[in-house]
């Protein structure tokens, strides 16, 4: 096929049009509740190697969604040794007001999590706020508790201009809101309050009726949406309560979803987004919360919590963790779903404690380098990136080049023809280690693409494909009905061996 080897850095129009018009139906979302006490901490997030405001990066790869946790006293990080420059707390009002402004900054939209503990709230951890404690079982003052923190929390917000878009009133209520009185040393609730539907649909309802309250007058129409931990006949019993006890003012069905805990296929997941979207035809059905890691390594003393892989993606490697995610989005979109969250993708090792351990306990699944911080530009950040749903039926494609004795000081591209209409556009690969560099993206099978490698920005610097193996002076690849990678060493035929990125990627960290 003869090609018109045209230069654009840019996308062609048709295709942003279809871009755009996907992720305003969709939401592509990270939880980055940690980031401003990771960069205190001393992550340095880059690009390329290069700094880069993190919030940018995200909004820039394709993220419209900011997810942010906000805890109500959590007084008990001052008593964790951190390094000079920490805060003594974070996850309160202001580290979630500079969150929100900064995501605001970026051009993404916000949902606020609000857990109504001083602490993680989850399915077995619902503890009271400690400024509560006294009411605990007094209902009613209970109830007027929380309608006027969300509300005091909203209208803050709402006065500086930064309204969330959503709110989430509770995190993972599986057993209901604040069902606990304290915590014991090990951090789990004590003091059982109350299992009572009436009581769950009480403190709901009261939290709603802040966000609507203060929604009515801000110029952000918010939404509410509601948690619950899980997949299967549980989530399934659990709105269906929330329901038939009252809770009935929300707009959007939101889960956490991931393998290691919840065991479900990505198919299964699907069937029962399909499901909820039938039973429920005025709700917007999300994934709240999900992860998948990209190597089964730890890179600290903190230990990894999400440990298990499914077999259809397995053994993790960062292009595996980028297929996981892409198809469990495209199986959320195909079911009527409106948008998947990953949690906690910028938690990267650093030296800063949490109550288990120093470190995070996500290094393995976070979407930058060990060590360096530096944005994985083959693995599961690139999930964000619209144009890999533009056909849902694309499959993961990865092209390498090996530049060993080549210059790669100002980096290395690949000028590459993903449509067939004769425009390349030129990709920035991402360094693999060892002189090995990868770009990879999703294309539907059949598709043949021309492409060639060039150093630098500038197409013109690019390498001589031997007529043995070019078409027109490029290289000619057609896309399979399965996920493929091919490679060649600069300006030569011979194709190298397909170097696991995860290796690569751990050699170069650790050095």
């Amino acid at each position: 096929m003869k090609r018109t080897l045209t230069f654009f850095l840019l996308l062609p129009l048709a295709l942003l049009t279809a871009n755009s018009a996907k992720a305003q139906d969709f939401y592509f979302g990270n939880d980055l509740s940690y980031v401003n006490q990771m960069e205190d901490c001393g992550a340095d997030f880059k690009e390329w190697m290069q700094p880069k405001d993190v919030y940018d990066l995200y909004a820039e790869r394709g993220n419209d969604l900011v997810r942010v946790r906000l805890w109500v006293d959590p007084a008990w990080q001052e008593e964790l040794n951190q390094p000079a420059g920490v805060k003594p707390v974070y996850s309160n009002f202001e580290d979630v007001k500079e969150t929100i402004q900064r995501s605001k900054a970026a051009g993404m939209q916000v949902l606020l999590d609000l857990h109504y503990s001083d602490f993680w709230a989850d399915p077995g951890r619902q503890v009271i706020p400690s400024r509560w404690y006294d009411i605990a079982f007094d209902e009613e003052a209970l109830a007027d508790s929380v309608y006027n923190y969300t509300h005091k929390v909203l209208s803050d917000l709402n006065t500086e201009g930064l309204m969330p878009e959503m709110v989430q009133v509770g995190n993972e209520t599986n057993s209901g809101m604040m069902t606990h009185r304290s915590m014991d040393e090990n951090f789990e609730a004590t003091e059982p309050i109350s299992s009572s539907w009436q009581r769950h649909a009480k403190m709901f309802n009261t939290g709603i009726q802040a966000v609507r309250d203060v929604s009515a007058t801000s110029t952000v129409d918010t939404k509410v949406v509601l948690h619950y931990a899980g997949v299967g006949s549980g989530l399934d019993w659990w709105y269906q309560n929330a329901i038939s006890n009252g809770i009935t003012d929300f707009d959007v069905i939101g889960f956490s979803y991931y393998y290691a805990w919840h065991g479900s296929s990505v198919e299964a997941v699907g069937e029962q987004i399909g499901s909820l979207s039938q039973s429920y035809p005025d709700k917007e059905i999300m994934i709240l919360e999900t992860g998948y890691p990209w190597t089964d390594e730890n890179f600290d003393s903190n230990g990894n919590i999400i440990t298990d892989t499914t077999p259809e993606y397995s053994p993790p490697s960062p292009s595996v963790q980028l297929d996981y995610l892409v198809n469990l989005t495209k199986e959320v979109m195909a079911s009527g779903g409106h948008g998947v969250i990953f949690w906690e993708s910028a938690w990267v090792t650093t030296s800063c404690t949490t109550p288990w351990a120093t470190g995070s306990s996500h290094d393995h699944v976070v979407f930058f380098e060990p060590f360096t911080d530096n944005f994985i530009g083959s693995g599961g950040g690139l999930w964000l990136d619209p144009g890999f749903y533009v056909d849902m039926n694309s499959i993961q494609v990865i092209y390498k080049v090996d530049m060993n004795g080549q210059d790669q000081s100002n980096g290395v591209y690949i000028a590459i023809d993903e449509n067939e209409d004769g425009l390349k556009i030129s990709k920035r690969m991402y360094h693999e280690g060892y002189g090995i560099y990868s770009y990879t993206t999703y294309l539907s099978p059949g598709t043949e693409t021309a492409s060639f490698f060039h150093t630098g920005s500038d197409p013109q610097n690019r390498e001589t494909v031997p007529a043995a193996c070019a078409t027109s002076g490029v290289r000619v690849t057609t896309v399979s009905n399965a996920n493929m990678e091919t490679g060649y060493q600069w300006g030569t035929c011979d194709a190298i061996a397909g170097a696991g990125s995860r290796d690569l990627l751990l050699t170069i960290s650790a050095s």
